[in-house]
């Protein structure tokens, strides 16, 4: 927060070609374009967390103004902000401050929908700049004595720009700079790339130590300036306008810069289809696509995929690819309705493989069998003959059957897919008995209602992760909805609130009106 690349910065650091990096890429028989490329990405963050893009940067001004704001600023004023601060910093820690953290993740209503901890720091990053702010203020009114204010810059000047040189003096005693992530490079790139990576990594630290000092000390004598008569308040002000500024959107730039924005043609469209991809959507009926090939998002962008990336992601379905799907078990993509897989030829060249044994958008099983626990359940999918058993595990609800089942299934039951949308699903059904039809979908139970010929009825979560539903004997209309309670509670809940301000609003200026 008070020096930019304390940890190295992010995973991907460009150190330039004057780097120790780009030489050790050289030597691992790089060309200049390709050390060049490299450079550009150098993973120099060498903290715990797995993933940074940024570091989380307050500013060497703004935490200075902190400082001399905490020997100003008198009262509740500067206590309720400081603690702000310092319990949003501590909450940040996540796992290593695992008893608060873990309190707030079990007690607090909603923080556990973070993404990340770390989150949390934007109430200091508002905490901050509004004391330093304060700081000001109490630095150009007439509250406190000269002497007082001389005694705050002092204090600021010896504790930030102290700081700053204790970490640079004893930077190679105090920290390895040694990321989690070496033995990995040390493994695949030799000793000699490790070596450049620490090289480097010291070498932005005192870099970026060495601005922060700078910074401190230009906006002490800034103040010092101020305090002698030799600048005006307005001087004073621009000076520290042009210190933030060159401070904050030089780091900015690092990390968003011009490279980052690209035409909106790109953006509206990502990726080219190619002949594989084109080919495959003439299909016009509903299955998914598993892409051997083009990574995560591309397939997602043109097919009803198995690949892509979400954070919301469910457990479950992870699980299941990372047993199954990604060791190409055949049985669980045809559950999936696996129609396409797209694959690499001997010669590299790209290929859509037709899988005609796909179970298709659903289908009516003989027998509902249950097992004693979710690990037998997607243990059981190796093998499962799922075109005619499904497999269930025990639960404590009631519509889960306590006990295995069997169905008759006429030579001509069917199911098929009528509509299809994100949210909203419809097939039609046929069968002389009563049957258990299993759907090719995803269970998630916070949402998804559904309902046969118009009356709600529930269904279970089946093979782990797909969703199954009792169907009546005859022909029938099955639907999916999502519609989440949770949508129409806030809804309500929002709407009452909007009625309950405008009105207090009305009250306020009505009483305001009358009193005159």
């Amino acid at each position: 927060m008070f020096i930019p690349r304390f940890m190295g910065g992010g995973n991907g650091e460009n150190v330039g070609k004057d780097s120790a990096t780009y030489e050790a890429f050289r030597k691992l028989g790089a060309t200049t374009t390709q050390a060049a490329e490299e450079a550009k990405r150098a993973p120099l963050y060498w903290g715990d967390q797995p993933i940074v893009e940024a570091p989380a940067y307050v500013g060497a001004v703004i935490l200075f103004l902190f400082v001399f704001a905490l020997f100003l600023v008198k009262g509740r004023l500067k206590w309720w902000l400081v603690g702000g601060t310092v319990f949003s910093l501590l909450l940040s820690y996540g796992k290593n401050l695992g008893f608060l953290t873990n309190f707030f993740i079990d007690y607090v209503p909603m923080y556990n929908k973070f993404r990340a901890v770390t989150s949390i720091q934007v109430l200091l990053e508002l905490c901050i700049p509004v004391l330093g702010i304060f700081g000001l203020v109490r630095l150009f009114n007439n509250f406190e004595k000269e002497e007082e204010k001389l005694n705050a810059l002092k204090y600021a000047t010896i504790i930030t720009g102290g700081l700053s040189l204790l970490f640079l003096v004893m930077k190679s005693s105090l920290f390895d700079f040694v990321g989690v992530n070496d033995g990995f490079y040390r493994q695949n790139y030799g000793q000699d790339f490790v070596d450049a990576l620490r090289e480097d990594r010291k070498s932005v630290f005192t870099t970026d130590t060495i601005r922060s000092l700078i910074l401190v000390l230009l906006s002490a004598g800034l103040i010092w300036y101020y305090l002698k008569g030799k600048l005006k308040e307005n001087l004073l002000v621009v000076g520290f306008a042009v210190l933030l500024l060159f401070d904050l959107v030089g780091v900015d730039k690092r990390y968003v810069n011009s490279d980052d924005f690209v035409s909106s043609i790109k953006m509206n469209k990502p990726f080219e289809a190619t002949e594989v991809d084109k080919a495959i959507l003439q299909d016009k009926s509903y299955y998914r696509v598993y892409d051997l090939v083009s990574g995560r998002s591309k397939p997602s962008y043109f097919h009803n995929s198995l690949n892509g990336y979400n954070a919301a992601e469910l457990k479950r379905y992870r699980e299941v690819f990372d047993f199954y799907i990604s060791q190409n078990n055949m049985n669980v993509l045809n559950m999936f309705n696996t129609k396409y897989i797209i694959a690499q030829g001997e010669k590299g060249e790209t290929f859509p493989y037709t899988n005609r044994e796909a179970n298709g958008a659903a289908w009516f099983v003989s027998e509902l069998k249950k097992v004693d626990s979710a690990n037998e359940e997607i243990k059981a999918l190796d093998s499962l003959d799922n075109k005619h058993v499904a497999v269930f595990a025990k639960g404590k609800d009631a519509i889960i059957p306590t006990e295995t089942k069997k169905f008759n299934i006429d030579s001509v039951a069917s199911i098929k897919i009528v509509e299809h949308k994100p949210n909203y699903l419809k097939y039609a059904s046929s069968n002389a008995n009563k049957g258990f039809a299993v759907f090719s979908e995803v269970y998630y139970g916070n949402g998804w209602k559904t309902f046969i010929d118009g009356e709600e009825t529930d269904h279970i979560r089946v093979n782990y992760t797909l969703r199954g539903l009792e169907i009546p004997s005859g022909n029938h209309e099955i639907v999916f909805k999502f519609d989440p309670d949770v949508v129409k509670t806030g809804s309500t809940i929002a709407l009452a609130s909007s009625v309950l301000f405008g009105l207090l609003l009305l009250g306020g200026l009505f009483y305001g009106f009358q009193k005159k």
